[in-house]
């Protein structure tokens, strides 16, 4: 069984190898790009896996971690930022759409307000005109009779 010192030991004679070092940078790389998964296949194939068959274990505890702390290939973030930006132009689409169907619905609700006022005013003028003239018919019947 290991202690921790040893496994410590073990680990930084691992990372001070350059092959390794190398083998890591590729495997980091590859999970970048394509993924864990892909990262994980590429290790067990490839020379550094053969010539550090105990690293496979301590490469996937660093992707889980790596998982773990949210991490994600640059395919996969560059298709979520794809979806991002198309996302803010349909919404700015959206926003004008609205914007324009309220600035539509104001102007026509505003021009039937108005007409609708001037209507009142008409009907008033006329009823008043009506009141008016019946007022001075009323006087006028009212001074012939008398």
């Amino acid at each position: 069984m290991y202690k921790n010192e040893d496994i410590f030991k073990n680990m930084m004679d691992l990372f001070g190898n350059p092959l390794f070092k190398t083998g890591l940078t590729e495997f980091v790389s590859k999970a970048q790009q394509e993924g864990i998964e892909s990262a994980k296949k590429f290790w067990g194939l490839s020379e550094y896996g053969k010539t550090f068959p105990f690293s496979g274990d301590m490469l996937e505890k660093m992707t889980d971690w790596y998982s773990m702390m949210g991490f994600v290939p640059s395919i996969n973030y560059k298709q979520v930022m794809d979806e991002n930006t198309k996302l803010k132009e349909e919404n700015t689409l959206l926003r004008n759409m609205i914007k324009d169907l309220q600035l539509n619905l104001f102007t026509e609700g505003g021009e039937k307000a108005q007409q609708a006022w001037h209507d009142i005013i008409d009907k008033q003028i006329k009823v008043n005109t009506e009141m008016t003239n019946t007022f001075f018919e009323a006087i006028r019947q009212f001074k012939t009779t008398t």
